[in-house]
């Protein structure tokens, strides 16, 4: 799988010096020595724009007055360069620059202008920041791009492993669907259950790494809350009625939501409280001043104080947890974003633990 890009691997960008006197280059290069960014130098506004065409720089020193091609038409050229349309630029000049001068370049992004002579102590501490800038926008560009590529890696897993897996479900149900024996029986219904846990595990992976790259698709539809509710926990008790779920519904329920993440949501939540609960587990579904709430309840030990800042991160399972990745509670957060609503938990050894599901009433599909 991709790896993420340390910051101290990431390459410091040069440093461009145009100016049109040697003795001025020679002498910013003297001033510049202490960083750590090479400095690159141009005699010329066209010798820049040869420069900039196929290199990326951190900044780029640029001196005003200079023949032929002046330093406000070689900052012009420079902009229209896909490498530089960002680049912070220090413009060097013997004189002030009156007002409307100053408003035309730092239209085209100019950081800042320094009169010369150039005090040296000024340049380098001016330059040095904006090098620490750009070293920062890239680290973060490259670990995002690397975060990216695993999700993408996690994705293809998750697809690649669901056939085999679709293969391994469909013959042990054949093979229920027979007369057997009581121990091959029940063997084959615990390779079922085991299987299907694996499906659920893959599924979260594919729901992870789609949240990764943005928010979950969402394709709202009307529909009643307590309806849904109502669905998942007999669901849940059809196949163990050794556990009781109650459900209570309070004021108007009806709304606009994706009914398959939706019920993926609460099922996470109702399934998370039985695990961790004492064997039973509450639903209310209730209106709200701002849409509605679905609060998932259980009692038994409360959560962790440590786990509870972290616990909708993802692989966040807590040191005593041995089922599934730790992705639940992480799909629940993003599936709450996706409908522009959040999640919250409290949790407590006198009150039990409690989610709360909070959601608009409507939710626009996205265009």
């Amino acid at each position: 799988m991709s790896e993420v890009v340390p910051a101290s691997s990431v390459p410091r960008a040069p440093i461009l010096a145009v100016d049109d006197h040697p003795a001025n280059l020679l002498a910013l290069s003297g001033i510049l020595e202490r960083l750590d960014s090479p400095l690159v130098t141009a005699a010329s506004g066209a010798e820049a724009l040869e420069l900039a065409s196929t290199t990326e720089f951190a900044v780029i020193l640029l001196d005003v007055m200079m023949p032929g091609m002046d330093g406000f038409e070689t900052l012009a050229r420079l902009r229209a360069l896909p490498l530089a349309q960002e680049t912070p630029v220090v413009l060097l000049t013997a004189y002030e620059l009156d007002t409307r001068a100053i408003e035309k370049v730092r239209g085209m992004g100019t950081v800042d202008y320094i009169l010369k002579p150039v005090a040296p102590e000024l340049l380098r501490g001016k330059v040095a920041a904006l090098v620490s800038l750009h070293q920062r926008g890239e680290e973060v560009r490259r670990r995002d791009e690397a975060l990216a590529a695993k999700d993408r890696d996690i994705a293809m897993l998750a697809h690649d492993l669901q056939n085999p897996l679709a293969a391994i479900i469909t013959s042990v149900r054949t093979m229920l669907n027979r007369d057997l024996d009581p121990r091959n029986r029940g063997t084959a219904e615990r390779i079922e259950r085991s299987a299907a846990r694996m499906s659920e595990m893959i599924r979260s992976l594919t729901d992870y790494a789609r949240a990764g790259r943005g928010p979950i698709p969402i394709t709202p539809s009307n529909m009643e809350l307590g309806e849904l509710c109502r669905e998942v926990i007999d669901q849940f008790q059809s196949v163990d009625q050794a556990h009781r779920i109650d459900l209570s519904r309070v004021g108007d329920l009806m709304g606009s939501w994706d009914h398959h993440r939706l019920h993926q949501a609460i099922s996470n939540l109702v399934g998370n409280a039985l695990r961790h609960g004492s064997g039973s587990a509450a639903v209310q579904a209730r209106d709200a001043s701002d849409g509605v709430e679905i609060a998932v309840s259980n009692a038994g030990p409360p959560i962790p104080p440590e786990l509870l800042p972290v616990i909708f991160e993802p692989f966040e399972r807590g040191e005593h947890a041995r089922a599934g990745l730790g992705l639940g509670l992480y799909i629940v957060r993003a599936i709450a974003h996706a409908h522009r609503g959040d999640v919250s938990v409290t949790s407590s050894a006198d009150r039990g633990t409690t989610f709360v599901l909070r959601l608009p009433r409507t939710v626009a599909s996205p265009r």
